[in-house]
């Protein structure tokens, strides 16, 4: 018994609709890099919790945790929400003095990520 050319279309956009789920939930933990991988001057994605935020004039600066630790990020647009989970694209500044891993993360876009 052959499907309705309906039946195929409807059948074919419920595939998209999951595949396009499946891709949006695993992006930000294939693309991003752990908090304690990260090395200095490295372009790259974080993906976290934001677990602080202060404004300091057109700067803010918030931190974002993830399984790894813990950087604080620099940013000149409108501050994420404690709890909120982000994306955030940037370079990350920083290196180690006596075992001690410093630096912040110069954000170039943060995006809220619902999953």
């Amino acid at each position: 018994m052959a499907l309705s050319k309906r039946t195929r279309v409807a059948a074919a956009a419920v595939i998209v609709v999951i595949a396009a789920v499946a891709v949006y939930s695993l992006f930000p933990y294939v693309a991003s890099t752990k908090i304690n991988n990260l090395q200095n001057d490295q372009t790259t994605y974080i993906y976290g919790t934001v677990v602080s935020r202060e404004a300091f004039g057109n700067t803010s600066v918030f931190g974002v945790n993830d399984t790894s630790g813990m950087v604080y990020v620099t940013w000149n647009g409108t501050l994420p929400a404690n709890g909120e989970k982000v994306l955030v694209h940037g370079t990350y500044r920083g290196g180690t003095i006596f075992f001690f891993k410093y630096g912040l993360f110069e954000a170039t876009s943060v995006t809220p990520w619902l999953i």
